[in-house]
């Protein structure tokens, strides 16, 4: 089975130690829970978004499709500046 070694302070693990027996829970136990834990929390800020081959074509061909400006975007783009005029 895979290892994973850590090391650390004294205080550091006096610590890990008083919260896993507050869990009931042994070092080993504990720093498992807790690692997957935050490892969860980690994947989930980076969500993945899985699409199908013709969600993925729509997607791409979406991205390259050139963008119509919105009406007002080209009415103050048609504007002469201020310092123009």
């Amino acid at each position: 089975m895979p290892q994973v070694n850590v090391r650390t302070s004294s205080e550091r693990l006096a610590f890990i130690d008083r919260a896993a027996s507050i869990r009931n829970a042994s070092r080993t136990e504990f720093v498992l829970r807790s690692s997957k834990t935050v490892a969860i929390e980690g994947l989930n800020e980076r969500p993945i978004i899985a699409l199908d081959d013709e969600a993925w074509d729509d997607y791409f061909t979406a991205l390259d499709s050139p963008v119509e400006p919105a009406p007002a975007v080209k009415a103050r783009y048609a504007r002469r500046p201020k310092w123009d005029r």
